[in-house]
């Protein structure tokens, strides 16, 4: 193989590293942009979680003092049965 002959060679496997380079770049980016996008998703979905969480705690704090109520009210009514006897 002369001189010539193996600089062609390196010559085309540089071009082609260089090609294969190009490529997983791009895809690099590509999968970043990707990662970028479904982070901001995420984030969306866990803020609205927190807002469905902040609510449905409220919702039973709120059917808790009821039944409070409502316990306090059958208490009294137990008593006031019992005093009636």
């Amino acid at each position: 193989m002369t001189t010539d002959e193996r600089l062609e060679k390196l010559a085309e496997r540089h071009e082609a590293l260089a090609e294969t380079v190009q490529i997983l770049a791009s895809m690099q980016l590509e999968a970043g942009r990707q990662a970028r996008e479904h982070d901001a998703e995420y984030a969306q979905r866990f803020a609205a979680n927190e807002t469905r969480l902040v609510q449905l705690m409220d919702t039973m704090n709120r059917l808790g003092r009821i039944l409070e109520v409502h316990d306090a009210e059958i208490d009294d009514q137990a008593r006031a049965e019992n005093l009636e006897r």
